[in-house]
């Protein structure tokens, strides 16, 4: 009976803990900043208690807001017994004045202020090469993946698929959308190319399949259009896209792909 009243006690204490514990799911338009003035916190102490919102910060995010209680302690004097309430964490306006400073200085407080996750689905094209494709990306944060095909229809055709995950960070800067994206690749290259013969009265393709890897480089802007009832932004992007085989450089940004899509937000 005594354990099971240790484990009633331990089970209500737990619950009380977490029943004094705020959390709150980031919406579009907030900021560390506006949420911690929002529960009267400071953005140090909003930061503390979520270390991944220092580099990472977006829309859905669930960020649990650090305690408010206050510490009481008494000072009694002859005439009157005061009571003086010391918060355990500064008030958001001690920090507000700071943040607007580096706000100032550097444009931003963190990194990752402004930065989204976003899916795009992008069709590219060089028309003057004959050469058009399809490329899938998403991304989270920093990070992301590049899926592709691309067709050139030069002589008998060549196809490439491509496969990418690296570095793709995205931000908006009010309506706009802005992403620089940088991945190594692996691809599957087909040439088609006729052997010299014929067969009724056509020439004979064939085809030859190799294994190849590179670097590309994918820079994109959008501009916000529609937001959905659930709070999803869509934009629709263009961008220039650039393959570096074999991660060799020379002549790459000009021979790039341009592109128009649409980019969303997840």
């Amino acid at each position: 009976m005594k354990k099971l009243f240790i484990c009633l006690f331990m089970l209500l204490s737990f619950m009380s803990i977490m029943a004094q514990q705020v959390s709150h799911t980031v919406q579009r338009g907030e900021t560390l900043e506006s949420i911690a003035k929002k529960y009267n916190v400071s953005v140090y102490a909003l930061t503390q208690s979520n270390p991944d919102a220092k580099e990472m910060f977006y829309v859905g995010m669930k960020l649990v807001i650090p305690s408010t209680k206050a510490v009481r302690r008494e000072i009694k004097t002859p005439k009157e017994d005061k009571t003086i309430v010391t918060p355990l964490t500064p008030s958001y306006e001690e920090t507000e004045t700071n943040d607007e400073e580096k706000r100032k200085k550097y444009g931003f407080i963190s990194a990752a202020e402004g930065m989204i996750n976003a899916q795009d689905i992008t069709i590219m094209l060089k028309p003057d090469d004959k050469y058009y494709g399809i490329r899938v990306t998403t991304n989270n944060g920093w990070f992301g993946i590049i899926a592709g095909f691309t067709h050139q229809f030069v002589k008998y055709g060549a196809d490439e698929g491509f496969l990418g995950i690296g570095f793709s960070p995205k931000y908006t800067v009010g309506p706009l959308l802005v992403g620089v994206s940088l991945y190594p690749y692996a691809n599957l290259y087909t040439q088609y190319k006729s052997d010299g013969t014929y067969k009724n009265g056509e020439p004979k393709i064939t085809d030859k399949t190799k294994v190849g890897y590179g670097g590309m480089l994918d820079l994109s802007a959008g501009l916000k259009i529609y937001t959905t009832k659930k709070g999803k932004d869509i934009y629709v992007t263009g961008s220039y896209h650039v393959e570096a085989f074999e991660f060799k450089t020379e002549g790459a940004f000009k021979n790039g792909l341009w592109g128009v899509g649409i980019s969303y937000t997840i």
